[in-house]
């Protein structure tokens, strides 16, 4: 039994090392069926060459035929997952340093206590859950793997010289025989590499996910600047137009005596007047924005409460003003709008000042239950890659000028709040 199972020991590891990376990605149609078939017959092959021929003892055959075990793994990646080739090749090196440092492990407690069947079988078992908890649900972002030709060049150059090594202390070469604590040594340096490495490569994985978040601010804060300067002219030609036309209304109805038209100068004249909103908040980006959004929720019946004194706020750039009160006041307004009860439609803006601290508040109710993540919540669209930056971009921006950012959720109401010390 343990002689036939040593025919195939490898490639059932190898197996099930692969899926451990492989679960938290993208999977393809049929990944249960494509994956059972392949391990079928990837089985079924090691253990019918072995039968057949064994081992190579030595030479490039040896290298060859272990090599054959990573290109097949690599398949095995690809043919289940919904990745390049690029991305299969990353899993299955990560699947090949896991099998690896528990391999080492095993063969420590081999020296240490000798030879038996079901210890082997605990420690890779253990070894494998831990890697998959620790490691391998936090390797994917969104179903992908995220990795540059650099990363996996790199990686795949460093796993692959300690594979080789490997083999080579296995192969009995001459020149790679070694004592018993020698080969202890060698095989807790052996796994603590793999282990460097993988771990290496995990938190490159995370800066890189940082870094397309940074991206996404970036360009949000570009598009946000031009939003500015344009709302910014157009406002200002809104309202002198609006100015000069409410003074001619103005003399037309003083010019005639009948009643009816009159009247009908005066609903004009109040309809033009939701437009000459003159905010003085001592801030001009601030007086651009809430202009701007007190227009749209205006015309969008949504309530607006709006307390604030920009005075204070011009150590602050303007397109950094305009981007925490226009994210701020956005998501406030995509909340109400999914409310059916026009009372609760409702949107509340503070901002006051408290000894050397600037508070901002923003306050409206929502509905639903919300996610949060690092203290934020989560965007509520389904496309989360090309959304949730808003409330990111508002912790960086604030985060500039060494304040902080805290929400709170209390009986349907939301609310964002923001200090700001004084400069």
């Amino acid at each position: 039994m343990v002689e036939y199972w040593n025919r195939i020991s490898y490639t059932v590891q190898l197996i099930l090392a692969c899926l451990v990376f492989m679960m938290p990605a993208e999977k393809r149609l049929h990944f249960y069926l494509r994956t059972g078939l392949f391990s079928a017959i990837f089985i079924v092959g090691t253990f019918c060459y072995n039968t057949i021929f064994g081992i190579p003892e030595g030479g490039i055959a040896y290298f060859i035929y272990w090599a054959v075990y990573i290109v097949v793994a690599a398949l095995f990646c690809w043919n289940g997952l919904k990745v390049p080739v690029s991305e299969a090749v990353y899993c299955m090196i990560f699947a090949v340093g896991m099998q690896h440092i528990a391999f080492d492990m095993y063969i420590i407690f081999q020296i240490a206590w000798g030879e038996s069947f079901a210890v082997p079988i605990i420690i890779f078992v253990i070894v494998y859950v831990l890697f998959y908890i620790f490691l391998a649900r936090r390797l994917t972002h969104r179903g992908r793997f995220i990795v540059t030709r650099r990363s996996l060049f790199s990686m795949l150059t460093i796993v692959m010289l300690v594979w080789m090594l490997s083999i080579m202390n296995n192969s009995g070469i001459d020149g790679f025989e070694a004592g018993i604590w020698q080969q202890v040594i060698y095989r807790m340096t052996d796994g603590l590499c793999c282990f460097y490495v993988l771990w290496v490569q995990l938190n490159q994985k995370e800066n890189l996910s940082l870094q397309r978040e940074l991206d996404g601010i970036r360009f949000m804060w570009q598009q946000q600047e031009r939003q500015y300067e344009i709302t910014s002219d157009t406002i200002e030609n809104i309202n002198r137009k609006c100015h000069d036309l409410k003074y001619q209304i103005h003399n037309l109805s003083d010019i005639t005596d009948e009643t009816e038209k009159r009247e009908y100068l005066q609903e004009l004249e109040r309809d033009i007047m939701i437009y000459d909103v003159s905010l003085q908040t001592g801030n001009r980006a601030l007086d651009v924005v809430l202009m701007e959004k007190g227009l749209f929720c205006k015309n969008h019946e949504i309530q607006w409460s709006c307390m604030v004194d920009g005075s204070r706020m011009n150590f602050m750039k303007a397109e950094d003003i305009y981007g925490i009160f226009g994210n701020a006041l956005d998501n406030a307004i995509e909340a109400v709008s999914r409310l059916e009860d026009p009372q609760q439609r409702v949107i509340s803006v503070k901002a006051i000042y408290q000894k050397k601290i600037l508070v901002i508040q923003f306050q409206n109710y929502y509905q639903g239950d919300l996610e949060f993540r690092n203290g934020i919540p989560r965007t509520t669209k389904q496309n989360k890659q090309d959304h949730g930056y808003g409330m990111k971009s508002i912790r960086y921006t604030v985060e500039k000028y060494n304040g902080t950012v805290t929400v709170s959720t209390k009986n349907n109401i939301f609310t964002l709040q923001i200090l700001i010390p004084l400069a």
